[in-house]
């Protein structure tokens, strides 16, 4: 009886330990979302590196590698993964599918990788909603919009999130506003320098004696 309990206790601990460290990997995936100017949409990917370049290599359907040594082999191997990437995610301004662009992959010395993604919202700021197929598991999709407070939504597999509105902070509506203002201004000023050259030049041919 008590080597039925011990052998019960035993299998339980080995369950739970399996169920642990598998929930540990998929916490470990986070998505943040935000709009960085009026009409751009800037997404980061956070994951471990080994685990998603194996995921991703299973939905391109191409053979598995050997585990990447250095974070330039491994950044390497996702870039050339992007394409079986973007084809598992489904993001959405306004219900219309976003066109992901790659900016930059960053991997560290602990084999944690960030993938930069942005994307042009001709619409402004509009409702966002975003749906992924290449996790499995849980994990956390973090929102920004405007200045308000991040907001942290778990998500299941190829649940789609819950829509928000995403509008730019004042701050990077601020950036934006004085580049235009002062292309602007130099247009203006130059056109009024060549009106001035264009009046002095005549009343100088006026003056000239016949």
């Amino acid at each position: 009886m008590k080597r039925a309990l011990c052998r019960g206790v035993l299998f339980a601990v080995l369950v739970l330990n399996a169920v642990a460290g598998h929930a540990h990997t998929l916490a470990n995936t986070i998505v943040s979302v935000r709009m960085t100017h009026p009409d751009t949409v800037t997404i980061t990917i956070a994951a471990e590196a080994d685990p998603l370049i194996a995921k991703l290599e299973a939905l391109a359907g191409v053979a598995a590698s050997e585990p990447p040594a250095t974070a330039a082999s491994r950044r390497a191997r996702i870039g050339s993964l992007f394409p079986a990437l973007r084809a598992h995610i489904d993001a959405r301004a306004a219900g219309t599918l976003l066109k992901l662009e790659l900016q930059d992959i960053a991997v560290d010395d602990t084999a944690q990788v960030e993938i930069h993604l942005t994307a042009t919202n001709a619409s402004g700021p509009s409702t966002f909603t975003w749906r992924s197929t290449f996790i499995f598991g849980a994990y956390q999709l973090a929102t920004r919009s405007g200045s308000d407070a991040e907001i942290v939504e778990w998500l299941q597999g190829p649940q789609t999130s819950t829509a928000i509105t995403l509008e730019p902070s004042r701050a990077e509506v601020g950036t934006s506003a004085p580049h235009a203002i002062g292309i602007r201004i130099g247009h203006s000023l130059a056109m009024a320098a060549l009106v001035i050259f264009v009046i002095g030049r005549r009343r100088a041919t006026r003056k000239r004696p016949a």
